[in-house]
């Protein structure tokens, strides 16, 4: 870690002021590489547009893909806004000092879906609140959601598609929730933790069937 008050006792009168500039230069290069790497989140989106659950929605509910929407719409992430209405949220709210947990940022932005993202980067008929959706995990889709871009991974990740990872997953799923177990998991060594990316994945596994082919008649346009 640089100390800014740290400098050799024999040269400082001479290299003090430069020392500080180039300080302060490496200084600002830290914080705004740190800023750029919280923005490059799969819920900030960046260059790419969302389109929306109702986008994924189209290719996504078919049997043969998988049915993705359907898990999805059955599990807890597409609730996640209407769970901050609950009589357990408002409590939690109520110790932190929060008037309202649908609308405070403190709670919004990981029970929604492109929080802090500006109108003209989502599509006209995107719901914000409508939950967790496909997009906060995988990225904001209107750029590779087409199935050209699909079938190329790389292709796809080139136009915003975020490879999943804990990294994506502790952006919300940490100690800052209310919700926040520290024993929730138990890892193979018998040891508590509070995520686990394996098992949480695991629980809300929804894969392409092995053997479907997205170029068939019916696959994802």
């Amino acid at each position: 870690m640089i100390r800014l008050t740290e400098r050799c006792p024999s040269t400082a009168p001479m290299v003090r002021p430069m020392g500080f500039a180039v300080m302060a230069i490496l200084f600002f290069g830290v914080v705004f590489l740190a800023l750029a790497s919280t923005a490059n989140t799969a819920n900030a989106g960046g260059e790419h547009k969302y389109a929306g659950v109702v986008k994924c929605k189209r290719c996504h509910e078919a049997t043969a893909i998988g049915d993705q929407y359907g898990w999805w719409l059955g599990g807890k992430h597409a609730k996640a806004f209407e769970t901050l209405a609950t009589d357990q949220a408002k409590k939690w709210a109520s110790e932190a000092g929060v008037a309202d947990a649908q609308t405070d940022d403190r709670c919004f932005k990981c029970h929604t879906t492109a929080h802090g993202v500006p109108d003209e980067m989502v599509s006209r008929k995107f719901d914000r609140q409508a939950g967790v959706q496909c997009e906060a995990c995988h990225g904001a889709g209107k750029d590779y959601r087409k199935k050209k871009i699909m079938i190329d991974r790389e292709l796809a990740i080139s136009k915003g598609l975020v490879p999943q990872t804990k990294e994506v997953c502790v952006t919300c799923h940490n100690d800052e929730s209310p919700a926040w177990k520290p024993d929730r998991y138990t890892l193979k060594d018998g040891t508590k933790t509070g995520f686990d990316f394996d098992q949480a994945v695991a629980a809300i596994a929804h894969p392409v069937p092995e053997g479907y082919d997205p170029l068939a008649e019916g696959g994802a346009d």
